[in-house]
């Protein structure tokens, strides 16, 4: 890595957060560059921002992010559909108004109904089949998007980075082939090794080479001072929402250290290059990642103390 020894952490500003009890809030532009500026306050190598219905544009809420930051990386959510020359301008788009902070998670073009389908009859022959095909869309849209980049459309970076979230192999082969970046969702340890071995001879086969791809763990995050808040704090959620919380990523309730010492883990012995930390609530639990956490993995030397770098490229040590 370029700018630290340790590792590279990153936090997902999605809705009011990832519990669906989080408190509805409205979050306007404004709201969500105030957001992202607190995560720069941290260092974080960068944030994702997703789209869906009832929320904003991601990449536009980033472009006025861009304005009032100067480091932190931007990663809106990119649907792998339309025409991918005008997917690869507006990621360039956002590259130019960051100065080269952008990046982009695409989504294999999925509607609602249609991922709720697949879902049921995921690990199906059927479900297998249909799988294979969305991904093999996916990769043929992102051969031709990305190699737009420096070739009709230019970006600052020359490829700005993609990040994809995988819990399969079909994804995760998109992801050894395409991507920059890996989000993964492991429970433990030994689960995230497997997923490490398996992502990094998906990634020899694809022909790259090594250390082009990026390993990040997802983990949902439930903050507070102490053990016993941060539990009160999970139960008042599960208890709104009626049911235990519950996510295709790894769910920690605790403190700072406690969440320090699961991330250290994970990265001396499990492999993972970073981790995408998921909010329970915002702004709640980021401004405990930022104010919390952040400075227990700088005094243990696994996280930065200043940013070096300028671009995302840069922040996650990237040709």
């Amino acid at each position: 890595m370029s700018e630290t020894q340790g590792f590279h952490l990153s936090a997902a500003l999605d809705g009011a957060g990832s519990h669906p009890a989080a408190p509805a809030r409205p979050f306007t532009p404004e709201e969500y560059a105030r957001l992202v500026r607190h995560a720069e306050a941290g260092l974080l190598d960068f944030i994702t921002v997703e789209d869906g219905p009832g929320r904003l544009d991601s990449a536009l809420l980033l472009a006025l992010a861009a304005q009032v930051t100067d480091r932190i990386g931007l990663v809106p959510l990119g649907p792998a559909s339309g025409d991918p020359g005008t997917w690869a301008t507006r990621i360039a788009t956002l590259d130019h108004l960051s100065a080269g902070r952008a990046g982009v998670r695409p989504r294999a073009a999925t509607s609602d109904s249609e991922r709720a389908r697949l879902a049921r009859i995921f690990g199906t022959p059927e479900g297998d089949r249909q799988l294979a095909e969305l991904f093999a869309q996916a990769d043929e849209f992102l051969t031709e998007a990305t190699g737009a980049w420096g070739t009709t459309v230019s970006s600052p970076q020359g490829r700005p980075p993609v990040a994809l979230l995988a819990h399969a192999t079909a994804p995760y082969r998109l992801a050894a082939t395409h991507g920059d970046v890996v989000f993964v969702t492991p429970p433990d340890t030994a689960a995230l090794v497997a997923v490490r071995e398996e992502v990094e001879a998906l990634r020899e086969e694809a022909g790259r080479p090594a250390g082009s791809l990026r390993v990040f763990a997802d983990v949902n995050v439930v903050l507070g001072d102490s053990q016993e808040a941060a539990d009160a704090r999970r139960a008042g959620l599960e208890e709104a929402a009626g049911a235990p919380f519950t996510s295709d990523a790894a769910v920690f309730s605790g403190t700072p250290d406690g969440l320090a010492d699961l991330l250290e883990e994970w990265f001396t012995e499990g492999g993972a290059d970073g981790f995408r930390l998921r909010p329970a609530v915002l702004p709640d639990d980021l401004e405990v990642i930022v104010a919390g956490l952040v400075p227990v993995l700088q005094r243990r030397g696994l996280f930065r103390t200043a940013y070096s770098a300028r671009t995302l490229r840069g922040h996650l040590g990237l040709d």
